[in-house]
């Protein structure tokens, strides 16, 4: 029997939520929002679309997530490629982004300052002819290069890369490496950087920062969404079950991933907290939950951390 988009949604609706239900039939008809169901109720599907669309019901009627049936997820104003390979998403990790791209603001702002203050310092008040200055252009290019570096930011964890890749976006003169454990969850963020265009961000395997150099340049900002689920909390969505539990779970109470990152960070850069005066300004991000804060909180503060702002999710710690 022939059914109209608005006969299908009816009947959908009765197995799954009705905002699910939209969403798949917009995926199906590869449609820019859902007003096109609205605006196109009497289209009849075509037996290939219904086939389609039945499946993806059927998925979603079994509490599959709705992003690993559509293989999609809007993150920050863009549409990431997601699969079982990674962790969806959350609108929550908004702020991480959000948190890292001020700090970079902050940095890029002071490194144009201090630039500034280096050409006035040496060079003194530019004139009109001093950029035509042989001798002038070359020390100009010499303050650029001790004090115009990009700067540099680690994202520790990336799974489909969607807090790197917008942050890669948005703060388009840093150099962004993305680092995670699992080969397929790097595939999935290889895609997602080839198909939006964050030529900024490198992916690299690596378990934390095992894979990096102890004669590193040190990173200005780390960010890291890491695995900071309990085993032992009770959850009441089924959909967890389908996401990748290494992407999910970890050992003391969850925040064994965490503590090791710092502890690594601490053991690769020990010159930063030797330094008293901590002027050199580098910044830890991390998501976890409202509940281990506190904890985190005080094992930072032992290790030589200082709390810098704490949001939501999200706990920033300079060192």
């Amino acid at each position: 029997m022939a059914l109209t988009i608005k006969k299908w949604l009816t009947q959908a609706k009765t197995l799954v939520n009705p905002l699910d239900a939209e969403l798949i039939l917009a995926n199906v008809f590869k449609a820019s929002d859902r007003t096109f169901l609205a605006s196109h109720s009497e289209k009849i599907l075509s037996a290939e679309e219904r086939q389609v669309a039945d499946k993806m019901l059927t998925l979603r009627a079994v509490k599959v997530p709705l992003a690993y049936i559509t293989s999609e997820k809007w993150f920050y104003g863009h549409k990431f490629k997601v699969t079982p390979d990674v962790l969806i998403p959350r609108p929550e990790t908004e702020q991480m982004v959000e948190t890292t791209i001020d700090l970079y603001n902050m940095l890029a702002t002071r490194i144009v300052i201090r630039y500034e203050e280096a050409v006035k310092a040496r060079i003194g008040v530019i004139e009109p002819s001093w950029p035509d200055n042989p001798n002038v252009k070359e020390e100009l290019e010499k303050i650029k290069e001790e004090i115009l570096s990009p700067v540099m930011i680690f994202d520790v964890g990336t799974g489909s890369g969607c807090a790197a890749i917008s942050v890669g976006l948005e703060c388009v003169h840093a150099q962004v490496l993305a680092l995670d454990i699992s080969e397929p969850a790097l595939k999935v963020a290889r895609e997602n950087k080839a198909k939006l265009k964050a030529e900024n961000v490198v992916f690299a395997l690596s378990d934390l920062l095992d894979r990096i150099s102890d004669s590193a340049p040190v990173p200005d900002i780390i960010m890291a969404n890491l695995p900071y689920v309990d085993r032992d909390w009770e959850w009441s969505s089924p959909e967890i079950e389908y996401e990748p539990s290494i992407a999910l779970f970890a050992e003391r109470n969850g925040l064994a991933l965490i503590y090791k990152l710092m502890r690594q960070i601490k053991q690769k850069w020990p010159a930063l907290f030797e330094d008293k005066k901590r002027n050199h300004q580098k910044f830890l991000v991390l998501e976890s939950d409202i509940s281990q804060q506190e904890r985190i909180i005080r094992y930072a503060r032992r290790s030589g951390f200082s709390l810098v702002k704490k949001q939501g999710l999200i706990t920033c710690f300079e060192y």
